[in-house]
């Protein structure tokens, strides 16, 4: 069977994220949005509460937790946001609130151009990249985070000033104080654990760059050769490491990858059953079917309409 490009599922749109009193929004590129003293039902939760609709992210986002707490899931792996703790989602990223608690806030800084974070282009952005692509969470201390809010206000009054002619400028500067406490704040966090934790072992390492591998190409590739090939190992040995890492077969995660994209591309409602089987390179739409309904438990159809 020729492989079809497969294109990516219906993103989630910096600008999708609900509009309320508290949305700012700089060139359809930056926005800043947050529910801070307010009940979880004013608007910022509404959005993320979609259990059963994964979604692919658009744009990098940090979320700022002061209180209360929400779970999510992001690239099958599932995070605890609570208070005193910074999430950050990257573009790519394939996401799923799995709970918003009724006394959760956060505060949200999204933004579609990595210019407001220099390019990411140095040798600390590329290393602070690569850590934020094993830790997600950050916690902070009490006066770290009144920082992170004091940017965060400062930017929103910058924003909502009118005839101001410098405003991506001074937003860029105010990111790069944001960016740089966290690379501090990385490094001291990194410090911190213990060494138990920290993935210094090869099979650790082989599962992250088996993971990266995945999450790139699971819509073409669902032999574990394939990736045993790019990691230049025999799919017994690569599967051996997966499963002392995490539990769980190669195989499993790669049809988990596919499946997270599957629900996704059926919930958004943009394509038909045989469209989704198509971007997803299965031979047919019934192959398709059987391989979705085995996992889910109902037919690609139902789940769409459900």
């Amino acid at each position: 069977m020729d492989r079809k490009e497969s294109p990516a599922l219906q993103p989630l749109d910096m600008l999708m994220v609900p509009a309320t009193d508290r949305t700012l929004v700089f060139e359809d590129e930056f926005m800043l949005c947050d529910n801070l003293n307010r009940p979880a039902d004013a608007g910022i939760g509404r959005q993320f509460i979609a259990p059963d609709r994964p979604f692919k992210m658009d744009f990098t986002l940090l979320m700022f937790c002061t209180q209360g707490e929400m779970r999510l899931r992001l690239n099958l792996q599932e995070y605890r946001l609570q208070g005193g703790m910074i999430l950050v989602v990257l573009p790519g990223d394939i996401g799923e609130c799995l709970a918003f608690g009724p006394d959760c806030q956060v505060a949200l800084i999204a933004f579609s151009d990595d210019a407001y974070t220099d390019g990411a282009r140095s040798v600390q952005s590329m290393r602070f990249l690569k850590y934020l692509t094993k830790q997600r969470l950050v916690p902070l201390a009490a006066d770290e985070m009144q920082e992170v809010l004091s940017v965060y206000q400062w930017m929103r009054r910058k924003i909502a000033q009118p005839d101001f002619g410098f405003t991506r400028e001074i937003v860029r500067c105010y990111m790069q104080v944001l960016v740089h406490n966290g690379y501090q704040w990385l490094a001291r966090h990194h410090r911190e654990q213990p060494d138990a934790e920290r993935p210094q072992n090869r099979p650790q390492e082989l599962f992250e760059r088996f993971l990266a591998l995945v999450q790139k190409h699971y819509a073409e590739e669902r032999s574990i050769r394939f990736y045993a090939d790019r990691l230049c190992l025999t799919p017994k040995y690569l599967s051996n490491a997966v499963h002392r890492v995490s539990g769980r077969h190669a195989g499993e995660w790669i049809k988990d990858y596919v499946l997270l994209e599957a629900k996704a591309l059926l919930k958004s409602r943009q394509y038909t059953v045989q469209q989704v089987s198509e971007m997803l390179n299965f031979p047919n739409t019934s192959f398709f079917g059987k391989f979705f309904k085995k996992a889910v438990g109902c037919t690609p159809r139902t789940y769409m309409l459900g």
